[in-house]
Formats: structure tokens, C-alpha cells, sequence
């Protein structure tokens, strides 16, 4: 990725929570922290999902929506259906996954809908024992449905090596 795209894409996220931030129908700060501990719950279990290799766990808290809802390391996938394959084969081979999580942050943008950014480290340990760390980020955009948060966008990456 250059340097100018991901000049514009800062700027284009912090321009996005200014804008949010400086709303004058904001989402009050007691509204606020609970959704921000509801998501922070849900992407909890997700993540335990995640960690169990339950590929029908952790998608049962992505929204059922077929326009590009995830973007892994540079890979859209089209339909909620392909990105579902994807990582069920992605999970073959795998014996281990322990998905840990240094930093997370959450964004109320209205009561329905609410951004999560975070990086942190995946470790994998493979059928034949072999292990593999690497670090990682990831935005994610809940929305409340039927009471629930769902993810409706999520973007996965693993920083360039340098």
C-alpha cells in the first residue's frame, strides 16, 4: 500500500470521528459507553469464536448482507457466502488459534452504528505443530439489529514487512 493512499485513508478516518465528535446530535456519553460496551461484548464472543475455530460461531454475529462486507489483506469478498468459505478452509490444517488484542477502540457514530478499531498479534499452530505469530489490524462497523450487534463491514490486514 503507498504511503500517499494510506495518507488519505488517516485522513479520511479522522475526518470521519471529527465529524462525528463535533455533531451536535451526537450520541450522548452515557449512550456512548453502553454501546461501547456492547460492542466491546460482542466483539468479545466473537473473537472466542474466533480462537475455537468455530467458523459458524464467529459468523453468526456478521450480518447477513451480500455487498462486499469483508476485505481481508486486500481481498474483497463479494458475498457474505464467499467470505464464509474462505475462512472455513482457512481454519483446515489449523490446531491452534489464539487471537489476543493490545489495543481496541470503539466509536459510537449514532445509537444504531458504532466503529471498532484494533491491532493485536494471531498465533497459529498448525496440525504438524508448527506455530506462526504475526501482528494485525482491523476496523470493523456494527450496527444494531433485532437487538444484536452485527458486523456489516470488517477490514482484516497484516502490516507490510518492512
Amino acid at each position: 500500500m503507498s504511503n500517499v493512499f494510506k495518507a488519505i485513508l488517516v485522513l479520511a478516518c479522522v475526518s470521519v470521528v471529527l465529524a462525528v465528535q463535533n455533531d451536535k446530535t451526537a450520541v450522548p456519553l452515557e449512550q456512548q459507553q453502553a454501546i461501547e460496551k456492547a460492542v466491546l461484548k460482542t466483539h468479545i464472543q466473537m473473537t472466542q469464536a474466533d480462537n475455537n475455530l468455530d467458523v459458524d460461531k464467529f459468523f453468526s454475529y456478521i450480518l447477513d448482507f451480500d455487498k462486499g462486507l469483508i476485505i481481508q489483506d486486500g481481498r474483497l469478498f463479494k458475498t457474505r457466502q464467499e467470505a464464509y468459505e474462505v475462512v472455513k478452509k482457512g481454519f483446515e490444517g489449523i490446531s491452534q488459534l489464539k487471537r489476543t488484542y493490545e489495543q481496541t477502540h470503539v466509536t459510537a457514530i449514532s445509537p444504531e452504528t458504532a466503529l471498532l478499531t484494533a491491532q493485536g498479534t494471531s498465533t497459529v499452530t498448525l496440525s504438524d505443530g508448527q506455530t506462526f505469530s504475526s501482528p494485525f489490524a482491523v476496523s470493523m462497523v456494527y450496527v444494531l439489529r433485532d437487538g444484536q450487534w452485527k458486523v456489516l463491514h470488517g477490514h482484516y490486514s497484516v502490516p507490510n514487512p518492512r
